[in-house]
């Protein structure tokens, strides 16, 4: 062990422990560092992104099936409309 790392003591379920050890087993890789890929994964997903939110981002209306590949700002604004409508 060096000094960039220190070693913890954590309780898991058996059953938690074993999938680790299959995922381990399977990555060819080490329980440690599969847990350690878990807790940045955890750490990664809560943090704020430039928008302030997770970067959790969901699509709320495609446009990308319009005819001609596009829509006037004006009809764009009048969705928009009726979607901020329907969330009341």
């Amino acid at each position: 062990m060096n000094n960039r790392t220190q070693t913890i003591n954590i309780t898991v379920p058996k059953e938690l422990l074993k999938q680790v050890d299959a995922l381990a087993k399977r990555d060819y890789t080490s329980r440690s560092d599969i847990i350690r890929q878990a807790l940045l994964g955890k750490i990664r997903q809560t943090q704020l992104d430039e928008w302030g939110d997770e970067g959790n981002w969901e699509t709320v209306v495609d446009f990308r099936d319009l005819p001609g590949g596009g829509m006037s700002s004006k009809e764009f604004i009048e969705r928009l409309k009726k979607l901020d409508g329907q969330n009341k």
